[in-house]
């Protein structure tokens, strides 16, 4: 008699602890989404003038993502405050427990709150132009890349801005695209990818034709063994670096004109303080097969923190290749307005670097690569083109 009299109070208490114990675990999800919204929405404040609906729809969309993993259709509000440079969200679930409404009817609705705020900009490690196409910035089969300390953006308005498939991989501080990103057959990035962004400005649109000399300081050069010292001019008929050769670069801008930059076999590649302009639709970047590659880019006042830096007035969207197995050192920035870079050897890309900046209209990585842009400013001297380089970040305020 005692324990069916009992039994109910027993029941009881059991219902509120579950409930207590959702509730928890209810409230933990709400506020991780929510200040990971925030974040991301308020990096959108540092990357490019933005209106007040782009950076909530962001917002929006990035938690409603957060939540849809947990099966949660809770509803997402955010608003910006410009002057305090933050961005808020609020999210609330109208979750009814089964017992503990009865003891506190405060327990719902679920609301919570997360406030984020500038400190700063995102350093710019990748920014893929095109503004219309899909796939701008594409990775499959096993690509990996890492943004260390800087973010990677696609000013595409496409749904499939970004696409990562077969097991690509993509690390960065943010990721951004102004149309979709779309996730398939294992592909992921970590953290989760924002949409809905505002665009990023082209930060070296404004960077004038390095001074082309007129005369050739050599015609169709082809090293194909033994050592060379190479003198800053202007290469008519390309310069193609193969099978032993081991080429050392002095400082200086190197004008390659009329055919591809190719280094090939196990050449060798070095050079610090090198610009490479190239000059006219045939002049392409080809490297391949297990050739090293050792660059900084360019301390010259036409080049200054260019490593390559590709006709602006071309209108053919030309293919760049690194293939080789032994790109150690690719210090400074690659600027391809209309150009797309193709990264597909099995093996770490650029991983020497101080820093790398992919400026390119399109970036696709293939093949298994491991690219990693760094972001290191203080360990070179070769300098950082404005608009590239942050010092600043975001901030939970709450």
């Amino acid at each position: 008699m005692m324990l069916a009299l009992g039994l109910p109070a027993m029941m009881a208490a059991f219902g509120v602890a579950a409930d207590f114990s959702i509730l928890a675990l209810k409230r933990t999800n709400l506020q991780s989404a929510a200040d990971q919204a925030s974040l991301a929405a308020a990096k959108e404040l540092t990357v490019a003038s933005s209106t007040d609906s782009m950076i909530v729809a962001a917002a929006v969309n990035y938690a409603t993502a957060a939540l849809a993993k947990n099966d949660s259709s809770a509803a997402v509000q955010a608003s910006v405050d410009h002057t305090a440079g933050s961005v808020t969200v609020s999210i609330s679930e109208a979750w009814t427990p089964f017992m503990a409404q009865f003891i506190n009817a405060g327990v719902t609705p679920i609301n919570v709150v997360a406030t984020a705020k500038t400190a700063g900009a995102t350093n710019i490690c990748v920014l893929a132009l095109d503004q219309k196409d899909n796939k701008t910035f594409y990775m499959d089969t096993d690509a990996k890349l890492s943004a260390n300390g800087c973010g990677v953006y696609s000013d595409a308005d496409h749904n499939h801005a970004i696409w990562l498939d077969q097991n690509a991989t993509l690390k960065a501080d943010l990721t951004c695209a102004v149309g979709g990103i779309k996730y398939k057959k294992g592909g992921s990035i970590v953290p989760a990818g924002v949409t809905n962004c505002p665009p990023v400005a082209n930060p070296l649109s404004t960077r004038a034709i390095p001074t082309i000399p007129t005369a050739c300081l050599k015609n169709n050069l082809v090293i194909s063994t033994g050592s060379a010292v190479l003198q800053p001019g202007k290469y008519c008929g390309g310069l193609k670096v193969e099978g032993t050769a081991q080429v050392t670069l002095q400082p200086g801008v190197y004008v390659i004109t009329g055919a591809p930059l190719t280094v090939r076999g196990t050449a060798t590649f070095k050079g610090n303080h090198v610009g490479f302009y190239l000059d006219g639709d045939k002049s392409l970047i080809d490297f391949a097969d297990n050739s090293v590659i050792d660059l900084s880019g360019s301390t010259d006042p036409d080049m200054a923190g260019l490593l390559f830096f590709e006709d602006p007035t071309i209108a053919a969207n030309n293919q760049h290749h690194i293939a080789s197995t032994a790109v150690q050192n690719l210090t400074g920035t690659i600027y391809l307005k209309n150009g797309t870079l193709l990264i597909d050897p099995n093996a770490v890309v650029a991983g020497q670097s101080a820093y790398t900046a992919l400026i390119v209209n399109r970036l696709q990585l293939s093949a298994g690569p491991e690219l990693v842009l760094n972001s290191d400013y203080g360990a070179t001297d070769v300098p950082v083109p404005a608009g590239i380089r942050s010092s600043s970040s975001v901030i939970l305020a709450n």
